[in-house]
């Protein structure tokens, strides 16, 4: 998307500091923003105050799309997660835009789809996740360590990885915000839940590796997980709990 970073809208970028809003949830939605520069991560929080993270933009990433289409309140949060620069774009400009543009109209109608699928899956997870918290279905907890992060395990099969906005990969439970030096896979690896037992099978593909417990995981082979197990994706630190109501 970087034909929104030409002229003229060079005079329309906005500066953000690190862990400074760029919106908040139940804001009114007249604008949408292309990152220029740094990262952009969006997330809603559920009924129990647990944040849901629904992505990272990152620079010609857009986002809040939904606010030159339909006048009404944001559903998510924003919050820059470094230094960070965006374009904002109003309604007027961007019907403008791609009257003018009609292979940028196509582009915007193509990511808007993607975006659309995607926040379908988000929120059926949002929907999910809550449900869980007061379900006998959640087995387990994933803690990343060094962090107030919590993750509730109910699926017979829980992807853990990487949220990628661009080719729609979006697991089950995404550790991206604790990985800035990108270590983990998109699809990085999964908790597996069968006959009351619960196991870590690492995805195929993965660069840099699973660990657990220190020991490193050869993909495609399932490893018993049990309570107080140390789990290592990438460089992103965390502990498997069978006490969830702790």
């Amino acid at each position: 998307m970087g034909d929104f970073l030409a002229d003229p809208f060079k005079n329309l970028q906005v500066e953000y500091k690190k862990g400074e809003l760029v919106y908040n949830d139940g804001n009114n939605a007249s604008v949408m923003f292309v990152v220029s520069s740094g990262s952009v991560k969006l997330f809603k929080k559920d009924s129990t105050d647990q944040q849901i993270d629904l992505g990272i933009y990152q620079k010609g990433d857009i986002f809040g799309e939904l606010g030159v289409i339909k006048a009404g309140k944001r559903y998510e949060s924003a919050v820059a997660m470094e230094d960070t620069r965006v374009v904002v774009i109003n309604r007027e400009m961007f019907m403008t835009l791609i009257r003018k543009n009609p292979e940028i109209a196509v582009k915007m109608i193509r990511k808007f789809s993607e975006r659309l699928s995607d926040a379908t899956q988000k929120i059926d997870e949002l929907v999910k996740r809550t449900g869980f918290r007061k379900s006998s279905d959640m087995f387990a907890l994933l803690k990343v360590l060094g962090s107030d992060q919590v993750f509730p395990l109910a699926l017979k099969r829980n992807l853990i990885g990487r949220y990628d906005p661009t080719i729609g990969i979006c697991p089950d439970i995404d550790i991206s915000m604790f990985d800035p030096q990108k270590t983990v896979s998109r699809k990085h690896a999964v908790v597996l839940r069968e006959n009351g037992e619960s196991f870590l099978e690492e995805e195929m593909g993965v660069i840099n590796g699973t660990y657990l417990n220190g020991e490193k995981l050869e993909s495609g082979r399932r490893y018993p997980v049990t309570d107080g197990d140390r789990i290592h994706f990438g460089l992103v630190a965390c502990e498997y709990s069978e006490r969830i109501d702790e």
